[in-house]
């Protein structure tokens, strides 16, 4: 896992917790930067793709991991426009999140499919779909991995 973030008091479903904020790029200008890390692919299905960059611009959005169990939503939020190659991204919890847990959304599996041959999740979920040994058995099987994540990070 990364950097993380917990949560410091008991948070109710449904609770605005942040904003993920960045810099905006095109998708051509995100595969030219070294660091990719702090990417959050705007796969808006219109035109060019654009990702938020948060490594240099950002808040605690960058630091959040991924679950395969999340207990965040990524949601698309238009405020001063209805631009639907610009959405903001507000993380909203989809449960209730106790005090001292980690809080996380699922990253998606294109994520997955490109890190796994760097790390695997750490999640530590019974129901973790990415760990090292889950890959190897969906390898074996010839099982593909199911994406139940609408957004993702990108890579």
């Amino acid at each position: 896992m990364g950097w993380g973030v917990r949560a410091m008091q008991d948070i109710p479903q449904g609770t605005f917790i942040c904003e993920y904020v960045g810099e905006i790029i095109t998708d051509a200008e995100a595969d030219k930067r070294e660091n990719d890390s702090f990417l959050f692919t705007l796969d808006n299905k219109v035109k060019e793709v654009h990702c938020i960059d948060a490594r240099l611009f950002g808040n605690i959005g960058r630091f959040i991991n991924h679950l395969c169990e999340p207990n965040l939503l990524a949601v698309r939020v238009f405020t001063m426009h209805q631009d639907l190659r610009f959405p903001r991204i507000a993380f909203f919890s989809s449960r209730s999140i106790k005090a001292g847990d980690h809080i996380g959304f699922n990253y998606g599996d294109h994520y997955w499919r490109v890190k796994s041959k760097y790390f695997s999740c750490q999640c530590g979920s019974v129901k973790c779909r990415h760990s090292a040994s889950c890959r190897e058995k969906a390898d074996e099987e010839g099982t593909p991995m199911k994406n139940d994540a609408s957004w993702s990070l990108s890579i």
